[in-house]
């Protein structure tokens, strides 16, 4: 070949550079395919349902009494807060705190002097009005001897006027005589009118002084009161809850001095759900249907419910419950306690372990190795013979052959598939 007829060196390169690019992405291809035909064929798997092993508890229908636990203070209707009477410092207080005191014994005595003079002032303001209604009566007794002389004068100074005229018109008496005379009648009658009228105004002078006696002595009685108060003096058998003042103190007239209740008057009160009070009110008639009990430490108190309050506190959800403690109990007031409130018996329910519930009122049976979602009403709790907690549950749909799923599943659902243990 010669130089004219074989190609020129950059014409092959520039071929060269175009279908190597081509050929290497042939090989690519041609090396995928290869790999894609030989690679193992998966065989497909079925999908197999997983099977929760669960705890079961035939539906037993039976009577069951409902035990409501409540939560109480205890505290007393006869608690009572002394205060003082008067102004005054204490002089002496004779029992302390936590104490039993019998009726009428003395607790404080306060300073009585104060007390002491405003008495001797009220007896005396009360002799001064009793004087004034005695010099009264001495008074009116002298106006009617003196009216009595008066009218003897009136008359006399009648005849001597008479007298003067007749003497005047037979020109032997003077005009100046006459007058005279004339002046005396006039001055005679002012001073009978003048007493007269002393006479009449007596019976309201007397009035005014008795309306006075009257205040006088219903001040010395109230004086005598405030001085009783500074002995403060045990209203009924008690003990002492809280000392407010000690030897010293200058206390003023409402000021608290200490405060007592009657043990034997202990009650405990419960805040009863609103779920609850249509029971409680229909058994509330026949005392023996309801029964209820505290515990303290090892102590059981025996409890009667004897009556619910008449009004709702703000802010509260349910009314409150008042017990009355059977015993006398070493009990104070303002304790809170845990109360088992026994209610009367339900029929037809069932008593389920509380893991047997999911949230309030859903139970879970089996129906066909799976699980059926099933809507209860809850009743209460109750407490079995080996003191396990109970829930009682209610539902028409419930049958005697049912079985009760006992087991908490965390992904329980109508138709997931179970077994018993």
């Amino acid at each position: 070949m010669d130089a004219n007829t074989r190609p020129a060196p950059g014409r092959l390169g520039r071929l060269l550079r175009i279908l190597l690019p081509v050929l290497l992405l042939a090989a690519g291809v041609l090396v995928y395919k290869t790999l894609q035909a030989s690679r193992p064929q998966s065989v497909a798997v079925s999908p197999v349902e997983k099977v929760w092993t669960v705890r079961t508890l035939p539906a037993q229908l039976a009577s069951h009494q409902p035990v409501l636990t409540l939560y109480g203070r205890v505290e007393s209707p006869r608690m009572t807060r002394l205060t003082a009477a008067v102004t005054a410092f204490v002089q002496q207080v004779y029992h302390d705190e936590g104490q039993p005191v019998r009726q009428g014994a003395l607790l404080i005595q306060l300073d009585p002097r104060d007390s002491q003079l405003q008495v001797q002032q009220r007896e005396a303001d009360l002799a001064a009005i009793e004087a004034q209604i005695n010099a009264e009566h001495i008074r009116y007794q002298a106006d009617q001897s003196a009216l009595k002389i008066e009218t003897r004068l009136l008359a006399l100074a009648r005849k001597a006027v008479k007298r003067f005229e007749n003497l005047a018109r037979r020109k032997v008496g003077s005009e100046e005589q006459l007058d005279d005379a004339r002046r005396n009648l006039q001055q005679q009658a002012l001073a009978l009118n003048s007493r007269q009228q002393a006479l009449n105004d007596h019976p309201n002078r007397l009035a005014q002084l008795n309306a006075t006696r009257q205040r006088r002595q219903a001040e010395l009685d109230s004086a005598r009161l405030d001085l009783q108060r500074t002995r403060i003096n045990a209203p009924f058998n008690g003990r002492i809850a809280a000392l407010q003042a000690v030897p010293g103190d200058r206390v003023r007239s409402g000021d608290p001095l200490l405060s007592l209740y009657n043990p034997a008057r202990l009650e405990i009160r419960a805040q009863v759900p609103d779920r609850i009070l249509p029971a409680i009110r229909s058994a509330l008639n026949t005392p023996s249907l309801l029964s209820a009990s505290a515990r303290l430490g090892e102590r059981q108190i025996s409890l009667r419910l004897d009556r619910l309050a008449s009004e709702v506190d703000g802010g509260r959800a349910g009314v409150d419950a008042l017990f009355t403690v059977q015993e006398p109990q070493q009990l104070e007031p303002g304790r809170a306690l845990p109360l088992q409130l026994q209610l009367p018996a339900q029929h037809n329910v069932i008593a389920l372990p509380p893991q047997a519930l999911y949230g309030q009122s859903r139970i879970y049976r089996i129906t066909d190795g799976r699980l059926d979602g099933l809507d209860v009403e809850r009743i209460g709790n109750t407490v079995n013979g080996n003191g396990d907690t109970r829930v009682l549950v209610r539902s028409p749909q419930l049958k005697p052959d049912d079985t009760i799923v006992t087991t908490q599943l965390p992904n329980a659902i109508s138709g997931l598939k179970v077994k018993e243990a």
